[in-house]
């Protein structure tokens, strides 16, 4: 069950401080719902044994286990909106970094929601400028971290991996071509607002976004079962 002293009662406190005694109470008014379906899915989906995650086995590194949100220190008041941990398939990354018509060398990838940094080293298999993962949950950050430190590869192009610790929509925008990446990271309400983020950009942007939840971006080209690609880039700027 979710660590209750460890993480439910530090967020009522952060959720007082960020919203007020009223909305805090409107907000924990819902979240024993939530909270309930996500642990009660979490609970059936590590009761089924899985053998070893070929991917972490061969780069020597560990982002196929699931955690449950509700089990991290979160100091962010968009704590209620983060989903669990559940990494994509290897994949459904490569396909869809693959489908976009771009050159990777003049653009930097960005994983919103990285976790333990899986996006980050499949899309190091691409010739990215520079590589960044946004994470909000310090576990997840650190072991990113360290699997940052332990990953090897022979068909790595892109060797600068950034891994942040940081509220993703807090994050300000390097300058340049983006490809910012998104595997169903948060509810509604933050994706929304990276939605007007990533708008207010004047620089070419292709959004990948795994596991698409919500209706929030502007721009589709493309949409399969697994992801959906966006962009903001003008048709000379895409080919």
């Amino acid at each position: 069950m979710p660590s209750v002293y460890r993480t439910i009662l530090p967020r009522f406190k952060k959720s007082v401080e960020s919203h007020g005694v009223l909305g805090t109470l409107i907000l924990f008014g819902i979240a024993p719902v939530r909270l309930w379906r996500e642990y009660r899915n979490a609970k059936r989906y590590s009761s089924v044994r899985k053998p070893p995650d070929p991917f972490d086995l061969e780069h020597h590194i560990e982002t196929s286990h699931r955690v449950h949100a509700t089990d991290l220190r979160v100091n962010s008041r968009n704590w209620m909106d983060g989903t669990n941990y559940e990494p994509v398939p290897v994949e459904v990354i490569r396909e869809a970094i693959a489908a976009l018509p771009i050159n990777p060398a003049e653009f930097t990838f960005i994983d919103f929601g990285s976790g333990k940094g899986r996006a980050l080293f499949v899309a190091s298999e691409f010739a990215f400028a520079r590589i960044i993962g946004i994470e909000y949950a310090p576990e997840l950050h650190e072991a990113a971290c360290r699997n940052l430190q332990s990953y090897r590869s022979e068909t790595q192009k892109c060797r600068r991996i950034e891994p942040i610790c940081q509220d993703m929509t807090t994050f300000h925008f390097p300058e340049g071509p983006l490809v910012l990446f998104f595997n169903n990271p948060a509810f509604e309400s933050v994706m929304q607002t990276m939605a007007a983020n990533i708008a207010a950009l004047s620089q070419p942007c292709w959004v990948v976004y795994a596991t698409p939840c919500y209706d929030v971006f502007k721009g589709l080209i493309r949409k399969t079962d697994s992801y959906a690609i966006y962009t903001s880039a003008a048709p000379s700027q895409s080919n």
